[in-house]
Formats: C-alpha cells, structure tokens, sequence
C-alpha cells in the first residue's frame, strides 16, 4: 500500500489493529493486522487480536497479550485486566513496588500495536484513528490520547471516533459493493439505527441517524448510552461464582474456609473457564443454527481440567448452556430493585437498562427506530441477540466479524477523512470536475456529548457551560458568574452528568492554579472553554481587573481525584 490509513480499536479484553489503502485495482480494502506476541512458553505467536492484559514479570519487565492473558491462571496477581474500566481516573495498581495507572497499561498495548504496523507496513507509523465507547468522557478521552502519544503516536495526528459509530462504517462498507438486490438495509431513505455495542467490558448504546445524499453518508448520534461498565468479563464472573459455589459443594469445602487470596485465586481461573466455555458453546450454537438443526441447544456442553486448580491438585470443570444462562440470567432483565451503592450497582448491571434509559432520556420512540446493529465480541451470544430483540422488537443485524468490525470501521474512515481534506484543498478549477466528485464517498460524523459539562460557580447547582446532546467541536464562554474567593489562587470543579439534577452526577475533573499576581478577593473571572472533535477539554481564566491576567488551564494542573467510588486508587490487583 503506497497510502495506508491505520486503525487501533482499544478494546478492554481485546485490542485489534486494522490498516486500509487501495489495491492494485484501486479499490480500497481493509486488513486486520496479526500481532507477535509471547505465549506461556515464551515463543512468539502470531494472532489477529492481542488481549488487553498486562503481566508484571519477575525481573520487573511488563508484557502484554496472550503471556499476561495466560499467566492470570498462575500469577493472578502479577496481572492486570480490564483496565480500560479505569480510564480517565486516579486509580493504581501496585505490583513489586511499581506503580501502574491505566494509561500506562494503554502505553505498553498500543506500543505493541504500533510496532506489529511498523513491522507490516515497513515504515514509521505516526498517524492513526483509535476508537473509545461513544459514551467515554474528556478526561478517559485524555488519557487514551495521551497513551498513545507516549507509544509514539504523534498528537496532532491522532483522531477518536466512537467504537458504534466505526462498527457501523464498516457494515455501511461492505454494503456498498453488494448489489442492491442482496442488500440487507437500503440507505437510499434515511435510517434510524439503534447501535449495541456490547464487548468484552462495555455496552456501548449510541443512535444513529444515517442519510445518504448520492456518494455522501451523514452520521448523526442522536443519542449516546452513559458508559456502562458491562460486557462479556460479568457474563464469565457470573459463571465462575457459579462454577465455585458448584465445586465446594461437590467437594464438601466451606466458603468461609477460603482466605480472600484463595477465592479471587478460584475465580481467576473459573473466569478463564468461564470464557472458554462461552465461546465453544456460541460457536456450536451458530453452527448447528447454520445447519439447519433446530431445538434450544441446552444441552450443549464445555468441559476441561484446570492445572492445579485447589491446594495443587487438579479438577474436571464443566458446564451446558442452560447451566451457563441460568447463572447469568440478571444480566439479561431490569432489576426490580434500584441500586444503592457502588457494590450493588455491579450486581443490578443488565443490557436491559443501558437501553431503555438512553432511549428514555433523549425522548426517541421505539417505533422511530428502524433497525438494531449488534456488534462486539458477546453480540454473538444467541440469547444476547434474542433478548435485545425482545426488548425492542426491530430486525437485528449481527456484525459478520464482531470482534474486527470496530478496528475496520475505523480505518475506513480514517481513508475517508483524508481523501476528503485533500478534495478540499483542492482548487476550485480541479474540484468542478464532476467526475472526481461523483466518484469520491465521503462520510461526515456529527458526534455528541453523552452528559453534559458543568462548572461550580456558587453554592447552588453547577452551571451547565455545555449541554448533554451537544455536537462538538464547540466552544464558548461563561462571564460574570465566577468571582475569586483567594487573593493568591483558584480551584474549578469540573462536572459530567446529563444535568445539575442528575442523580448520577459527579465531579470529573479538578483544576487548581496560582495567580501571576495577587488579585482582590471577589474580583469577576470569566472562563473560555472548548472542546475540540476529540471532545477534549481546555479552558482559560480571564481575572476582569486592570491587569486582566489570563491563565490556561491544562492537564498539568489537574488534582487527581478519588473518583467513582474507587478509593485513593492504590490497589495491588484487579
């Protein structure tokens, strides 16, 4: 490929990398990249996706891929997954003294990624379009950013889309060379398409709003899901606690008579079962569907030992997909109950809520939505897709290639983007050509804020300087409503929710910054903000006196925060 436009989807159990360009033929195409990485014995695999875990060795050195996935079963504690979950906060984890925030595990995956393209592209890779939840706020934004930057991505060369809105590039993509007789959606007429993205550690809900005008595709989000820390690792933890409860029963053992290093020791390794076990039995499923061969499956079944399981002896694990439904049943349907505290609101996760709220909150009739587009690794679960039918009642199109429509997607469009800025650079002589023109697709994305983004400007409700619904980039400013209360400094609190009256609402980000020079108390500020396409954050003070200072405020002067109920952020596994 003599262009190449690369693509990572930052996944939180599986990261893919995806590079497109044209052919001979001059079509554009896209390629999954396989990825070396150790494996348990140390020998180097090739694989299209690598795991999105992290292993401290004994010498201190970190590996990433398919050794950190493996070694969860025998050092449990010198690894790190779903980190991704903690994007954008203060949270830690603490192994041989070193400590490691999640960006730095995003650090150590997308260094890997850039090396595997380097490798296949013979080249130096500086430009890539990554993909994040539509629902990921500024400062999980950041940090993703900011990982990508320290494996050598060049700042100004790196774009976010959302991982719903790339899925469903990559299903608009390979529509375009079918012929219209085997189209499955025709976007000749606007569609409204409900996108569940659900992987390995989030449920992603956005809708779309797609129109087609000749060669160009318009994307409108019309609404984004709040991020749900939901996905396939609830369904395997589901299962393990299951499987455990199964195994000390079978075996006369006691809960109680566990320690705590024993049980998370249990689990880890009933987890790695766990998802084994749901993937054989999807797989299955879906071939006997293929088939033809009718019935509910129930009796499909996993089995296999597990090395040293409990007090270094060895145990036969197995589970049917009625044993595997049933343990996972309240993910499937609202809880009754409403949760109380952090705790319980991981017990009541379902994919029930995450749906109805979002479409509860931007006022969108069921009736108004046209089809529902699944993807993600556990969109291939067959009572996932039954269920998200059931509760909406529209045609289900299932993503062919799950696990790789985000990362494709995405290098669609980043081709796209740089075809179109190049088109318009042109002069007006060279754009009249009709011709190239009507032979150049585009496609333009209208993202918006999932929750709004308020400032605290009193001791009443935060002010709102950016609504939820909002498209971005945007960028504004708040006068007269802020006043110094320290002749020396100034601390703002930054907040995400969908308004001042959002349960759910919390603090996002703390700035803290000194004056240049001392300023009397009560004196006006106003504050500048914008938000660029990445939806990143900036803002500026404007102290209104006769120096009238003004002072930028950045990611070097954040207070890192104890957020989303997670502590101090010191832990020493996850």
């Amino acid at each position: 490929m003599s262009n190449f436009y690369l693509a990572i989807d930052l996944g939180t159990t599986n990261t893919v990398v995806a590079v497109g360009g044209k052919n001979n033929s001059g079509e554009f195409k896209t390629e999954i990249i396989t990825i070396s990485q150790l494996n348990v014995m140390r020998m180097i695999e090739d694989k299209n996706y690598l795991p999105s875990v992290l292993f401290v060795d004994q010498d201190g050195s970190r590996l990433v891929g398919q050794i950190a996935k493996d070694m969860k079963l025998f050092q449990s504690g010198r690894t790190i997954s779903n980190s991704k979950r903690f994007m954008g906060t203060s949270y830690k984890w603490e192994i041989d003294g070193q400590i490691i925030r999640p960006k730095d595990v995003a650090y150590e995956i997308l260094k890997l990624c850039r090396n595997a393209a380097q490798k296949y592209l013979l080249r130096d890779v500086k430009e890539v379009v990554i993909t994040v939840p539509a629902s990921f706020n500024n400062d999980q934004i950041r940090d993703t950013i900011e990982a990508a930057v320290m494996a050598g991505f060049d700042r100004n060369k790196i774009e976010i889309i959302p991982e719903p809105t790339a899925a469903l590039i990559d299903f608009i993509n390979r529509e375009s060379t079918k012929d219209n007789d085997f189209k499955v959606i025709d976007f000749s007429t606007n569609k409204r398409i409900l996108v569940f993205d659900i992987g390995g550690g989030t449920c992603d809900i956005s809708v779309v709003d797609v129109m087609q005008n000749g060669r160009n595709l318009k994307f409108k989000e019309i609404a984004v899901g709040r991020y749900e820390e939901l996905g396939g690792i609830d369904f395997d933890l589901w299962a393990a606690d299951y499987l455990l409860m199964k195994f000390l029963k079978e075996n006369d053992i006691l809960p109680e008579t566990l320690t705590e290093e024993e049980v998370r020791d249990l689990t880890n390794k009933l987890v790695v079962f766990a998802e084994e076990a749901k993937e054989r039995i999807s797989s299955d499923v879906a071939n006997k569907i293929m088939m033809g061969i009718e019935g509910n499956f129930d009796n499909i079944s996993y089995s296999k030992g597990i090395i040293e399981f409990y007090k270094n002896k060895s145990y036969e694990f197995k589970i049917t997909k009625k044993e595997y439904d049933e343990a996972t049943r309240s993910l499937y349907y609202k809880s009754i109950n409403k949760p109380r505290t952090n705790k319980e609101e991981r017990q009541f996760k379902n994919i029930e809520d995450p749906i109805i709220e979002t479409l509860r909150e931007y006022n969108i009739p069921i009736n108004s939505i046209d089809y529902v587009y699944m993807t993600g690794g556990m969109s291939r679960y067959i009572e996932v897709q039954n269920r998200v039918k059931e509760i909406l009642g529209k045609p289900i199109v299932i993503s062919p290639y799950p696990m790789e429509s985000v990362a494709r997607g995405a290098a669609v469009y980043h081709y796209y983007n740089v075809e179109s800025t190049k088109l318009n650079s042109l002069p007006n002589s060279y754009i009249s050509d009709v011709k190239m023109v009507e032979t150049h697709t585009s496609y333009d994305i209208i993202n918006v804020l999932a929750e709004a983004v308020m400032i605290d400007v009193s001791n009443g409700l935060p002010e709102v300087i950016i609504p939820a619904e909002h498209p971005v980039p945007f960028e504004g400013a708040l006068r007269g409503k802020l006043k110094t209360t320290s002749p020396s400094g100034i601390k703002i609190n930054i907040y995400g929710g969908k308004s001042p009256y959002d349960s759910r609402m919390r603090i996002q980000k703390s700035y803290k910054t000194k004056f240049r020079y001392p300023v009397q108390t009560g004196t006006p500020i106003d504050i500048e903000y914008k938000i660029d396409k990445n939806k990143i954050l900036s803002l500026s003070i404007i102290i209104r006196d006769s120096l009238n200072q003004r002072i930028d405020l950045s990611i070097e002067s954040d207070i890192e925060f104890e957020e989303r109920g997670l502590g101090n952020g010191y832990n020493k596994t996850i």
